[in-house]
């Protein structure tokens, strides 16, 4: 009896000493916390949510009044490199490429109305922040330089030099406004109508087609961008048959940031569209 009861007792003693060992081991240990998960999204979503992009065409002009529109684009596998393109001179160009294919250019008509060969400068470089570091290259020229974004994304300042250091200022200013291009198909409300709004654009130039719940309203002629905004004069022929157009009314459309979107009037009745197509 005695021999049972002492072997009860060790049992019950190696018990609790087990059961205060796990206690006190997993007061030592920390609290479970969930993995470090990474950040979801591709990179150019991340670009975005910065609201940095320089991508899109730019009207730049120098110090010393040099008009340059430029082009810049962000690469998909790395949105913070930039590339993008320009003409070195502007004027009366077209497009040139020899039968064999060598060769990708442009013509520019010279002062003695002879066709020169152009080939088109290229830009190259990284954002950090709002800043645009890169180097450029034109005909036997290279040298780098630098664009400030401006908070709006609209605008940037800009300098250049014939050196290889970004942030050297000794080529000047090189200062750029943002392009919209209206190019494209467009659907809106207008009152209880439908309204579609096809767009053709040229430069700052737009001109195109409009139509009420599918029917065709008139054409879009004298139509100019400035900044992101699009004014223009609705016309369409006076009857079946005529030659004469007459005044339908006017429209003016200011593009969202991101260029996907509009608010305005058109025939004196506001108007919200959004960019179907291009």
């Amino acid at each position: 009896m005695m021999k049972k009861t002492t072997q009860t007792s060790l049992l019950v003693f190696s018990t609790l000493l087990l059961l205060v060992s796990v206690t006190a081991s997993a007061q030592g240990q920390p609290a479970n916390r969930p993995a470090r998960q990474p950040p979801t999204g591709s990179a150019q979503d991340r670009l975005r949510g910065n609201a940095v992009s320089f991508a899109g065409t730019w009207n730049t002009v120098t110090d010393k009044g040099k008009k340059i529109v430029i082009t810049l684009r962000h690469e998909r596998t790395d949105p913070s490199v930039v590339t993008g393109d320009y003409l070195p001179s502007q004027g009366l160009t077209g497009s040139y490429k020899p039968l064999d294919g060598s060769i990708n250019g442009f013509v520019k008509v010279s002062w003695r109305a002879e066709p020169v060969l152009q080939t088109a400068a290229s830009i190259r470089g990284k954002v950090t922040d709002n800043v645009l570091r890169f180097t450029w290259v034109q005909d036997n020229a290279h040298g780098a330089g630098r664009f400030t974004l401006s908070s709006d994304g609209e605008s940037f300042e800009g300098t250049f030099s014939k050196t290889s250091n970004p942030d050297d200022t000794s080529g000047g200013t090189w200062n750029g406004t943002r392009q919209h291009s209206f190019a494209g198909v467009w659907h809106a409300k207008l009152g209880e109508a439908f309204l579609e709004l096809i767009f053709q654009q040229a430069g700052t130039q737009v001109t195109g087609q409009v139509k009420m719940n599918s029917a065709d309203m008139g054409i879009i002629m004298g139509g100019n961008v400035v900044g992101n905004t699009l004014r223009f004069t609705i016309m369409r022929l006076s009857r079946p048959g005529s030659s004469e157009f007459v005044n339908v009314g006017n429209g003016e459309l200011v593009m969202d940031k991101g260029g996907k979107s509009f608010k305005g009037t058109v025939l004196g009745t506001a108007t919200s569209g959004t960019l179907v197509g291009r």
